[in-house]
C-alpha cells in the first residue's frame, strides 16, 4: 500500500474513532439533570464573553481613550478618527493661510472703503486717528500710501517712481517682497501677474508676479512741503492705457460719522473659507501647497468647482477656524524659544519682535517658513526687508508685548505703566501704539489717540531722560500728554516701534521693562 492510501486509512480509522467517542459521549449526558446542562451553557457562554472582552482594548491618547478589537481598531473609533483628522486639517489651514487671508481681507475692505471698484487703479491716502483704523496694527505716527491691484482684471500695472526720499514694497498675495521701493531713483515698473508678459518695447524693470493680487505701497519718510509733494508723486496706470495714461487717482480715506467701514481683519466665521475658495479660484497653486491643496478638497474647496460645502463640513470648518484663530493667536502672541529662538527680546523683558524673526522671502533654501509666516500674519499686514533690516541706523523694528509683569493679559479696565528708558536705539524716532486683541486694530476711544511717541509735542521726560507711558481708562493726574486711553471689558496689545533701529537694538543691550499695573 503507498504512503497517500496509508494516509487515508488512517484519517478514516480517526474519524471512526471520533464517531464513537460522540456517541458514548450523546449517551451519557443523556443521563445529566437538565439543571446541571443549563448552568454548563452559562459558564461557557460567560467564559466566550470574557475572552471577547479580554480581546477589547482601550489605548489612552491625547484623543482620549482608542478602542480596539485585538489589534483591529473599532469601527465607531475609526469614526471619530476621520472626523478628527479633518477638524486638524481644517484646524492647519487656519494657520496656513493667515497671510494670504490678511491680504484678501484688505482688498475688499479698501474697495469698500473708498467706493472703488477692482477695475480701478487708485491709491488711498491712509494717515490719522480715522484714516489708519481699518487696517491691521496700522502706525498713526507716518502716513501711508497703498494701492492694491488683481492683475487678472487690471492686466498688467506700470508704475513711475519718481526721485526722492520714498520708501515700500511690492507684495505678492502671500505678503511676499517681490520689489523694494527705495534707491532714490526715478525708477519704471511694470507688474505683471501669473502668465502675463511685458512688451518687447517697454523700458524699466519687470517685476513677476506669482499671484495676481499684489499691493504697492510706500511713505515720504521726509518732513515738509518736500514730503507732502511726493506722497502723490508716484504715477500707476494700466499697461493698456500706456500710450496715454489718465491722471493717478490719490483718494484720502477720511470716514464719516455714520460711513459703513470694513476692516482687514481675518472673519470667524464661514466668510474665511470663502475668501479662501475664492484665492483658490484666483490664484495658481503654488508648489508648495499641494497637500493643502489635498486637505481643502476634502473639506469642499476644489479649484474648478463650486463651494457648497455639507452640512457636516460646514461643522467642520467652523470648528477648525475657532481653533485655528486661537492656535494662531497663541503663535502670534506667546513666543517660544523653541518655536522662534531669536524673538524674545532679551531674557526676560516681556517684549517680543512682533516680526517673529521672518524672512520675508518665506521660501529658504531647505524649508519654507511657516511658524514665522502665521505668526506674524494674524496681527499684521504686508513685509519689507526694510523691516528686518540688519543694518543700523536703517529700515525698522517692531517689539510686541501682550501681557503684564505678572503674565496676565492686558486689559482695558487696568491701569499700566510702560518704563522706556533713556535713548532709545533709534536713528529717527521711536512710537508706541495701542491695539485691541480680537481685530488687531488701533484701539478707539474717546480721545481717539492710539498712540505716542518721541514726536508728541509736550511729552513729559523724566531726570534721565527716560518715559513713562500710561495706559488705562483714565489719565493719572498731570500725565495727560503720556497716556494712552483704554476700554473696559476690552483686551489689548502694545507695539514699541524703532525707525532707524541701532546697534544696542541688535545686540538686545537697550534694557526693556515689562508693562506694570498700577494698583
Amino acid at each position: 500500500m503507498g504512503p497517500q492510501r496509508l494516509r487515508v486509512a488512517e484519517v478514516s480509522q480517526e474519524r471512526q474513532q471520533v464517531q464513537t467517542q460522540n456517541e458514548l459521549l450523546r449517551k451519557k449526558t443523556m443521563k445529566i439533570p437538565t439543571r446541571f446542562i443549563a448552568g454548563l451553557v452559562a459558564v461557557i457562554a460567560c467564559s466566550t464573553m470574557l475572552s471577547r472582552a479580554s480581546a477589547q482594548t482601550v489605548q489612552e491618547t491625547y484623543l482620549g481613550d482608542l478602542e480596539f478589537q485585538g489589534q483591529t481598531i473599532t469601527k465607531e473609533t475609526a469614526e471619530l478618527l476621520h472626523r478628527r483628522i479633518l477638524q486638524q486639517r481644517a484646524t492647519q489651514l487656519v494657520t496656513w493661510a493667515m497671510p494670504m487671508m490678511n491680504f484678501n481681507t484688505l482688498y475688499p475692505a479698501m474697495l469698500s472703503n473708498q467706493k472703488m471698484s477692482e477695475n480701478d487703479v487708485f491709491f488711498s491716502l491712509c494717515d490719522g486717528y480715522d484714516g489708519v483704523y481699518p487696517y491691521m496694527t496700522a502706525n498713526v505716527t507716518t502716513p501711508y500710501t497703498i494701492a492694491m491691484s488683481d492683475l487678472s482684471k487690471t492686466g498688467p500695472v506700470v508704475l513711475d517712481l519718481p526721485a526722492g526720499e520714498i520708501y515700500g514694497v511690492v507684495n505678492d498675495a502671500w505678503m511676499q517682497p517681490i520689489k523694494e521701493i527705495g534707491s532714490g531713483k526715478p525708477e519704471t515698473l511694470l507688474l505683471l501677474g501669473p502668465g502675463q508678459k511685458a512688451p518687447e518695447d517697454f523700458k524699466g524693470e519687470i517685476v513677476q508676479s506669482n499671484t495676481f493680487l499684489v499691493l504697492y505701497f510706500y511713505r515720504a519718510l521726509g518732513t515738509g512741503d518736500e514730503a507732502k509733494k511726493l506722497r502723490t508723486a508716484v504715477q500707476a496706470y494700466k499697461l493698456s492705457e500706456a500710450k496715454n495714461p489718465p491722471k493717478t487717482s490719490f483718494i484720502k480715506y477720511a470716514p464719516k460719522s455714520g460711513d459703513k467701514v470694513e476692516l482687514n481683519t481675518q472673519p470667524r466665521d464661514m466668510r474665511f473659507w470663502e475668501l479662501v475658495n475664492e484665492y483658490v479660484q484666483r490664484e495658481p497653486m503654488a508648489d508648495r501647497d499641494r497637500f493643502f491643496y489635498a486637505w481643502l478638497k476634502d473639506l469642499g474647496i476644489e479649484k474648478g468647482k463650486p463651494f457648497k460645502p455639507t452640512a457636516q463640513q460646514k461643522e467642520i470648518l467652523q470648528q477648525g477656524l475657532d481653533v485655528g484663530m486661537a492656535m494662531s493667536q497663541a503663535i502670534s502672541f506667546n513666543k517660544t524659544r523653541e518655536m522662534f529662538p531669536t524673538s524674545l527680546y532679551g531674557k526676560d523683558s516681556g517684549f517680543e519682535d512682533a516680526m517673529a524673526g521672518m524672512n520675508p522671502k518665506i521660501d529658504l533654501p531647505t524649508y519654507s517658513q511657516f511658524n514665522e509666516r502665521a505668526s506674524y500674519g494674524f496681527e499684521a499686514t504686508t513685509t519689507s526687508a526694510g523691516m528686518v533690516s540688519r543694518v543700523a541706523g536703517k529700515g525698522s523694528a517692531y517689539l510686541g508685548s501682550y501681557y503684564d509683569a505678572d503674565g496676565n493679559a492686558l486689559m482695558g479696565g487696568n491701569n499700566y505703566k510702560l518704563h522706556v528708558g533713556p535713548n532709545p536705539p533709534a536713528a529717527n524716532f521711536w512710537s508706541v501704539t495701542v491695539y485691541d486683541i480680537e481685530n488687531r486694530l488701533i484701539i478707539r476711544n474717546e480721545t481717539k489717540r492710539s498712540d505716542r511717541s518721541s514726536r508728541t509735542e509736550g511729552l513729559l521726560k523724566n531726570d534721565d531722560g527716560s518715559v513713562d507711558i500710561y495706559f488705562g481708562p483714565t489719565a493719572p493726574e498731570g500725565k495727560e500728554v503720556n497716556w494712552i486711553q483704554t476700554n473696559k471689558g476690552q483686551s489689548f496689545f502694545v507695539y514699541l516701534r524703532l525707525y532707524g533701529p541701532e546697534q544696542a537694538y541688535f545686540d538686545q543691550t537697550f534694557p526693556m521693562s515689562k508693562i506694570e499695573q498700577v494698583k
